[in-house]
């Protein structure tokens, strides 16, 4: 075995450990993946798990802004098929994942700039300022994940594949208003709260007036509605890809449930979650259908 091809099955290794030790429900669903795309969905995890690292880092948030530009850098020497290799575990591993795959370098800067706002912006006043955010944070996972997968279609089953991404992240936001807010963010527009802008206390003293109740059920019905535009999607996913997809959709889609049940709830220090035993049930679910 050459030296470059020790680097790679290092690499490889060395982002498995990361997704394993962070990933939680997502290494699961990853796992669902065969090789050697699980391999390429561990590497995507790991670089941004480590954007992510450099976004939540304590600091000023000019130092931060500047790690991140310098760690686009390095991204962008790393997938460049003319460049050197780059000293570090998790090169090697996403260079392979982007060249072999195709993957946009597009959305690379996407996710990239999506930590950037997360420095910059701490609240939303209408809904197209949130799609935004949410296309950079979560909507660009999903089209790298079916770039790897493999799919049917061109730009609508991009279109349903960016869809799915915002109900997820409209899911994570509803789940973590409470957790935001107390960091002083509030990701929710204001528009749909029928106000100009939020304030965190608004979320922060326990039982919702009529305004917050009516305003945290409108964001969870547009997230149902994502849900819904994006069902085609799971059809045109290679079949590598469909158990992932499946038991990922399936929890968000639990948790979201939960909240439009009561939405209140995400106001209290308890976090909404899926039990045990029904995210056992979704795992068995998930294996049966990859068997399938």
């Amino acid at each position: 075995m050459s030296e470059s091809d020790t680097q790679l099955q290092q690499s490889w290794a060395f982002c498995h450990d990361v997704a394993q030790r962070r990933a939680r429900n997502f290494y699961y669903g990853m796992r669902l993946t065969p090789e050697p795309k699980r391999s390429a969905m561990y590497a995507i995890y790991a670089w941004m798990r480590q954007a992510d690292d450099l976004a939540d880092d304590a600091g000023d948030e000019q130092a931060k802004r500047e790690a991140i530009d310098q760690f686009r850098a390095q991204t962008l020497e790393a997938v460049n098929p003319a460049a050197s290799m780059l000293d570090g575990q998790l090169w090697p591993a996403v260079r392979a994942t982007v060249i072999n795959h195709g993957i946009p370098h597009d959305y690379l800067h996407a996710m990239l700039d999506g930590q950037l706002l997360d420095q910059d912006e701490t609240r939303y006043k209408t809904f197209d300022e949130l799609y935004d955010y949410c296309y950079k944070v979560a909507s660009v996972v999903g089209l790298t994940c079916i770039q790897v997968w493999g799919y049917e279609g061109g730009e609508e089953t991009r279109q349903l594949a960016e869809w799915r991404g915002i109900a997820f992240q409209l899911t994570n936001i509803l789940r973590d208003v409470l957790e935001d807010a107390e960091r002083d963010r509030v990701y929710l527009p204001a528009e749909m709260f029928g106000v100009y802008e939020l304030n965190p206390s608004m979320f922060t003293l326990g039982k919702p007036d009529a305004v917050v109740a009516a305003g945290l059920r409108a964001v969870a019905d547009r997230a149902m509605d994502y849900y819904q535009r994006s069902a085609p999607l799971d059809r045109l996913i290679h079949p590598d890809g469909q158990a992932c997809l499946w038991a990922m959709t399936t929890i968000y889609r639990g948790l979201l449930d939960k909240i439009v049940s009561d939405p209140a709830r995400v106001l209290s220090a308890k976090r909404v979650r899926l039990s045990s035993l029904r995210k056992g049930m979704i795992a068995l679910g998930a294996t049966l259908r990859r068997k399938g």
